[in-house]
């Protein structure tokens, strides 16, 4: 994997969360972040830079694409990697418009998933 040192992964399944960080941290990335809710990924990222967030598009609370508008109206543009067993058409529409933003769904494949993480960091 390219120059990704630094992951903030946002899922309220917690079985998703320990399965999506573990396979990021057999892949060498070396400071994974884990979070349940959009809500406390925004505070973590008013103190601390990531070079990519992956974010489950179905949340409690505020979704992924509410996310995304709040991180980009705090002037953030980390990379955002959404993931998805059952997106919304129009919601995966509207936050692909964005720059640094890609869609992926579950069940997915690691090395799919590498090179959707490699193009969004190197893009």
């Amino acid at each position: 994997m390219q120059a990704i040192s630094s992951i903030l992964v946002i899922d309220d399944d917690g079985a998703a969360l320990e399965t999506i960080s573990h396979v990021l941290s057999a892949l060498g990335v070396r400071d994974v972040c884990e979070v349940t809710s959009a809500e406390r990924a925004l505070e973590i990222l008013g103190s601390r830079q990531f070079d990519l967030i992956i974010a489950d598009y179905r949340l409690g609370g505020m979704d992924g694409v509410e996310f995304l508008e709040r991180l980009r109206a705090a002037g953030n543009q980390t990379p955002l990697l959404l993931l998805s067993g059952a997106p919304d058409k129009a919601g995966v529409i509207r936050a692909t418009s964005q720059p640094k933003v890609d869609f992926f769904g579950k069940p997915f494949r690691v090395a799919e998933l590498v090179g959707a993480m490699n193009k969004l960091v190197c893009a």
